[in-house]
């Protein structure tokens, strides 16, 4: 099964680039390997548990108005594949086909723009443990808001729930270029917004270490811009194409220890950038650190 461990260490690098980061390490980490889904060095267990966590030093930018940036510091990682189901973290996903070079899965995966509102969301214990995001704002402090102060603190205030989005996933694998697509639905009944995310990455250098070249793109339908950057009536934001680049590189030590680092930007739609809560045009992650599987 080769496609499915490059797979799934490449369906990170769109999700979250840090997530992307430990998959890869775990897959590494796996022991002997015995019952490997591959031959590579990048071998994953079937039928195996596996925990991984790192420890390292970066940051991840904040792009909403009185958000401050997300240090990355101490990050867990849970993993399981069997023969059909796997599991990477919150993301759970059933195989339907595979072959040499293409792999097809249904998965369900949670919506991962609410990480910039809430500390205590699931995706940042798993994914930025250790770190404090600020959450909506208390009450304005100016005795005499402007009218683009009150439209800010409005949307800033409302409650964004957790949810989830479930539709295919495609794999594939050509020479040294591995891609991959997502049509993603919202089934949560919070915004019924849809999701498809598209990349590709290629191995730069492969030597004892690997430094891996990322790009692809994330659009979002209107429903999900609205609902995490906007509000009906007030900014309801039209649908987004957010691309992103990534430069990772790891450098295995031995079955267990690693030692990991990426750089990745994602530039945001004008119809996120526009929204009276954001003010950067970008989001950018750095980290390195060192990586150890239990």
């Amino acid at each position: 099964m080769p496609s499915s461990s490059s797979a799934r260490s490449f369906n990170y690098a769109l999700l979250s680039a840090l997530t992307s980061l430990l998959i890869a390490g775990s897959a590494t980490a796996a022991d002997s390997c015995d019952d490997r889904v591959d031959e590579s060095d990048d071998c994953i267990s079937i039928g195996k548990l596996h925990l991984a966590v790192g420890l390292g030093a970066g940051s991840r930018s904040n792009p909403v108005d009185t958000g401050r940036d997300i240090p990355l510091v101490v990050v867990p990682q849970i993993s399981y594949y069997g023969k059909r189901f796997f599991l990477d973290n919150l993301d759970l996903g059933f195989t339907f086909y595979e072959s040499d070079f293409n792999t097809f899965n249904l998965i369900a995966t949670p919506g991962y723009d609410r990480v910039f509102f809430y500390q205590r969301d699931l995706q940042n214990v798993f994914a930025f443990n250790g770190f404090a995001a600020s959450g909506p704002p208390g009450p304005q402090l100016e005795p005499e808001p402007t009218p683009e102060e009150i439209e800010r603190d409005q949307i800033l205030a409302r409650k964004r729930a957790v949810t989830y989005h479930v539709g295919p996933e495609w794999h594939f694998e050509y020479g040294r270029v591995a891609g991959q697509l997502d049509v993603l639905y919202e089934v949560t009944g919070k915004h019924d917004g849809t999701e498809v995310r598209a990349a590709i990455a290629t191995p730069l250098i492969e030597s004892h270490g690997v430094l891996t070249l990322s790009t692809g793109a994330t659009w979002k339908s209107s429903e999900i811009v609205t609902y995490f950057y906007g509000e009906k009536g007030t900014y309801e934001g039209g649908s987004a194409l957010n691309p992103f680049v990534k430069l990772s590189y790891r450098l295995p030590l031995n079955d267990r220890w690693s030692i990991q680092a990426l750089a990745h930007v994602e530039w945001l739609d004008s119809s996120i950038s526009s929204s009276p809560i954001i003010f950067e045009h970008h989001v950018s992650t750095v980290f390195a650190g060192a990586f150890y599987s239990l």
